[in-house]
This record gives structure tokens, sequence and C-alpha cells, in this order.
């Protein structure tokens, strides 16, 4: 039943959850009213977003969806098809390749492969940037699994966001806007409503059994070794998702983040599992990280033991939520993903208000507060960070938020590229 005051914008008093729709959400829907914490909401907004984005993507057509499919279906995946992030900034600074559709040529990916439409291709130039977790404006130290193998990051943009930052040439460093002072309410850019930007965590699942990897999405890419620089074709898993959406009434974007539930422990539902990055002993996971980004260890490299914090456990509401998707998309492998936490801009009052895009995204400002009591980081993407709310999506990102609209990835990688110590001493070493 739909209340008089939900009906005045359309929004049911409770989501309706279905898997049916491949269609990207444009905005959370909140009753006109609402003033509790909008956990629900914002939850099936994200479960919402991940279907339309793991939706079979349509032949030939980058980010798009095949309408005609269900999310069982096989294939190229809609998020699998976007623009990557080496399409975006080349290693020499040059524009990126005419129009969404195309892919880029083969000298700007470190593997120098043709992608044909659906290819992933997980590689960089000197080895560690696609190896490293992402800091504050850095990349920080590396994650291995139970198979001692490093897990792989890719950062992809979707068509709104790809479009934006090749008509202004943001791939330029010389073209990003400087801040002035007094510092302006808002960013110095602002990417159009609508942009979607996302990060995959991959994993080459060799030596798990075989009963192990079914339960994880998987698909073959081309990876480069950093060692010897040789690439080749593996089968990849993905372990964790994050998916951002700019949207009228969240200019701040929404995040969410994902992460399959065999990840680290416990086991869901009793099922009797292995983890990937946990090897179910007794063990503590390291208070800081032990493998170094630079000089990176040689694979196989000696795992450690990946934890979610007791303090920290995925929000009640979001479990639930999660427990309802997963039983809607029973049989399929997406059952066994789930969301760790969804974060947006705060604010006191009626919740289905737009909020100011002149608020800034910082730990007051946003779910789930400074007091977190609840996930706030994915343990596939930020190991470390679990035990600092500072460090959250949306906290850390709001450094980046003046001169970049959130977007660490344009003021890392916008040529010349900064966003490790000694990023430029490792690629020379690379290209020699």
């Amino acid at each position: 039943m739909v209340t008089a005051a939900a009906a005045n914008n359309g929004c049911p008093d409770r989501p309706m959850r279905s898997i049916s729709s491949s269609a990207m959400p444009a905005d959370v829907c909140i009753p006109d009213g609402f003033t509790d914490v909008p956990v629900n909401y914002f939850d099936d907004f994200a479960w919402r977003a991940f279907l339309a984005m793991v939706w079979p993507a349509a032949p030939g057509h980058r980010g798009v969806a095949d309408a005609g499919k269900t999310v069982a279906a096989g294939g190229p995946r809609v998020f699998e098809t976007m623009k990557s992030l080496w399409e975006v900034f080349h290693e020499d600074g040059s524009a990126p390749g005419p129009g969404f559709e195309a892919y880029d040529a083969a000298a700007n990916n470190a593997c120098k492969v043709q992608p044909q439409f659906g290819d992933l291709v997980l590689a960089s130039f000197s080895g560690i940037d696609d190896i490293g977790q992402a800091g504050a404006g850095e990349l920080a130290g590396p994650l291995a699994a139970q198979n001692a193998k490093y897990v792989r990051y890719q950062t992809l943009y979707n068509r709104a966001a790809f479009d934006f930052i090749v008509r202004n040439r943001y791939y330029l460093r010389s073209n990003l806007p400087n801040v002035p002072s007094p510092r302006p309410a808002t960013p110095v850019i602002g990417f159009p409503i609508g942009s979607i930007v996302l990060k995959a965590a991959w994993l080459d699942m060799a030596g798990f059994p075989a009963g192990q990897v079914k339960r994880y999405y998987t698909r073959d890419a081309i990876v480069r070794d950093p060692d010897t620089g040789a690439c080749s074709r593996v089968t990849v898993g993905l372990v964790g998702l994050h998916i951002v959406e700019k949207t009228p009434t969240r200019p701040q974007w929404i995040w969410s983040s994902y992460e399959q539930i065999d990840n680290v422990p416990p086991a869901r539902f009793g099922d009797p599992v292995k983890f990937t990055f946990h090897d179910g002993g007794k063990d503590p996971m390291p208070a800081e990280n032990p493998l170094p980004l630079a000089p990176l260890a040689r694979q196989p490299v000696t795992p450690f033991n990946v934890e979610r914090p007791f303090f920290a456990k995925v929000h009640p509401r979001t479990e639930l939520t999660n427990y309802q998707y997963q039983e809607l998309l029973k049989d399929t492998v997406w059952q066994y993903y789930g969301i760790v936490v969804t974060q947006w801009p705060r604010m006191e009052g009626n919740q289905a208000l737009p909020v100011p895009a002149s608020q800034n995204g910082d730990i007051t400002n946003t779910f789930p507060g400074a007091g977190a009591f609840s996930a706030f980081a994915n343990v596939s993407m930020e190991t470390f960070d679990q035990g600092r709310p500072q460090l959250g999506c949306m906290s850390c990102h709001n450094q980046a938020r003046m001169a970049a609209d959130f977007m660490w990835s344009v003021l890392d990688h916008a040529y010349p590229a900064k966003y490790f110590p000694g990023a430029a001493a490792l690629r020379n070493k690379a290209a020699q």
C-alpha cells in the first residue's frame, strides 16, 4: 500500500524488490516526507544499480544492456564493456580514441592487444598500477588471496563520464582548472548528472577448487605478469565492485560497494565454504599490510588472513536487503554477491529532497558517519582501512571534491600521472 505522502513523488513506502529490469536507476526513490535514516531505499537503489551493471550487454554496444535477456544469461556484462582507464588516460598524454563505442588502439594498453567487444585487459605499463590498492591520492600495498595471487583492479567509465573527460580534455593535467581563492561553493569540475564510474576487483582463480570457483562470476581476461611482462589469458573471478552514480538529488554521487560473500568469514547461511582471503584457521589479520607495493614481491606470494572487524559488520538492514535479492537470484551466480555499504550525503529532515551541491562529503555529512557501527570499507579494495571511517568512500573522495568532483581517477591519472610515490621512476624503469 502506498501512502498519500509517498504518492506525491511516486515512491512506495517499501521498495519493491525485483530482478526483472536492466535499467540503471536514475536516482534513489524515497517517499516524500520520510525523515528516518533511509538505508533501505539507498540499498534498494544499490541493488538495482548492481543488476543493471552485471546485466548481459547488447552485442556490439558498449555500456548498453540487452533488455531481451535476463540477468542469468551469458555474455559480457554491461560494466565490462564500458571505457577502461587505459582507454581514457594514455601513457603519453595523447587523446583517447574517437567515440565511446570503439576500442582504443592496441598501443595504449600494456599487453599491446587490440580488444574485441567484451574483452577484459588487466595490465599496466609499470606492472603495479593495476595491483596497488587505492589510497588517498596514491596507491597503497596489494592484496593477495589464499592462492598466492594478487588482486587486480580496473576502473571504468560510462558514456556520460567518458564524453565529459574527452570534451574538456581533462586527460591532460594542464587542462584541470585551479581551485580559486576564496574557494567556491561547488567543485570547479562538474561531471554531468548520470555519470557512472566503476571499480572492479578481479582475481586469477587458479589453484582454487572447482566448487569454490563456481560461486564466483568468472570470465577470461588478458593479464600481464608484473615480473616478466608476459601477457596471457587466464580465468579471473569478480571479488569486489564499486559503483558510483551522480544523480539529480545527490550531486555528491551515490557510492555503493559490493563483495562476493565467500571472500572472508563467516560463511553465509551455514554453507560449508572455503574463503578466498582467509584460510579458515585462527591466525588473525595483520594490523598492517605485510606486502609492499614497491618493490612488488614475485608471485606466488605469502598470503595473510583477511577479516571484517566485529565493529564493522554489514548493517543489519543491508543484510536483509541482500537476503531478499539473493533469494530472487537463486540459481544464478549473482546470489553470491551482496552490498557491503551504500554511502550518500546526509541531511536532516525530508530525505526525499535534493541535497545542495554546495554540501561537501566529509565524514559528518556522510552515512554511516564518524561513529560508524557498520561496514564502510570493502575487504577486497580497502583491506586495511576498515577501522578508519574517515577513509570510507565518500570521506576519502571528498579530498578530491573541489578539484575534480570527487574523482581521484582524474586527479591521479591526468597526464602526467602522479598517484604514488616514485611513480615516474617505476614507469621509466618499466619502459627500458
